[in-house]
């Protein structure tokens, strides 16, 4: 039996399946990742079934990434509040196994109507019987932004509850960093899903890949330097030091020689991605500064 099921769960407003497949291109995850066609007739079929419900709707999906490829399939479940309680324990129950296949949960709340988000917190026992390898929360595209009291109770909730937290409204201009759907598929791919086939990827491509996110990194990060005027003398101490900047050159570099140094490196650069998500963004684009600099350094770019 394969752990290669994706439950994503909200109440009843079609967000399950626009995060799976909406009307307008690259926002949804189809769109985003150049999958196959939506296999629409296989859902209205199940609708048709529900009476229009969106419950047991199961979508298959193939993740193709540069290093693997794995076949899933999304659970969608769209739960009333009125019974979402007896709901979610029934997914509990062992007799139905369902936490045995799950092995990503993606939970969607209305930013609209901040309450939506308590729901995620009745699903910790399921999730502590499934232990699946991915926990999401992802806060749907608002009118208003929440209040920053509200802002960070979600957040340090997710970060004490192991969830990762995809806000829909975010955006960033920092050279590597991903949001909003981007983000979902990544952290979708960072799994490592029953069933899935690696893929033979030569170092030179590997290589090459890296280098140019480098570049882009170490472009963004000159801009920055030439733009600064000389009251930004602030600005310049923010900057990395020589000893920071050889402090991260040596964490990313230190195996480098090694049969699977380059493999370590890419780990090193996922770890401080999810770091960086609890950062400011000034905190963020020093960390990114420095990782530039110490490639730089290292790769003679």
């Amino acid at each position: 039996m394969f752990k290669n099921k994706i439950l994503v769960t909200s109440q009843p407003n079609g967000s399950t399946l626009r995060f799976v497949k909406v009307k307008t291109p690259t926002i949804d995850i189809f769109a985003i990742s150049n999958n196959k066609d939506f296999p629409q007739s296989l859902v209205d079929t199940r609708l048709k079934d529900t009476n229009g419900e969106l419950v047991g709707v199961c979508i298959p999906y193939e993740i193709d990434t540069k290093y693997y490829t794995a076949k899933v399939d999304f659970w969608l479940d769209e739960i009333d509040r009125a019974t979402e309680k007896e709901t979610i324990k029934a997914y509990c129950e062992k007799d139905t196994e369902i936490s045995k296949v799950i092995d990503a949960f993606v939970f969607i709340f209305d930013k609209n109507e901040p309450s939506s988000f308590d729901t995620a917190k009745e699903w910790l026992p399921f999730l502590d019987q499934a232990g699946p390898g991915i926990r999401l929360c992802i806060g749907t595209s608002s009118k208003e932004p929440l209040t920053m009291e509200v802002d960070a109770e979600i957040n340090d909730w997710c970060l004490s509850n192991s969830f990762d937290y995809v806000d829909m409204d975010e955006k960033t201009d920092i050279p590597m960093d991903k949001v909003r759907m981007e983000l979902a598929l990544e952290i979708i791919q960072t799994n490592f899903w029953d069933g899935m086939v690696k893929k033979k990827v030569s170092g030179t491509i590997e290589e090459e890949d890296l280098l140019n996110e480098i570049r882009e990194l170490k472009l963004a990060h000159d801009k920055d330097i030439l733009s600064l005027s000389e009251d930004d003398e602030e600005d310049i101490r923010d900057m990395p030091t020589q000893d920071e900047i050889n402090k991260m050159r040596h964490e990313l570099f230190a195996d480098i020689d090694g049969e699977d140094g380059l493999d370590k490196a890419f780990e090193a650069i996922q770890a401080m991605r999810e770091h960086g998500k609890s950062l400011s963004d000034e905190e963020r684009r020093k960390m990114a500064a420095q990782v530039a600099l110490s490639f730089a350094a290292q790769l003679g770019l």
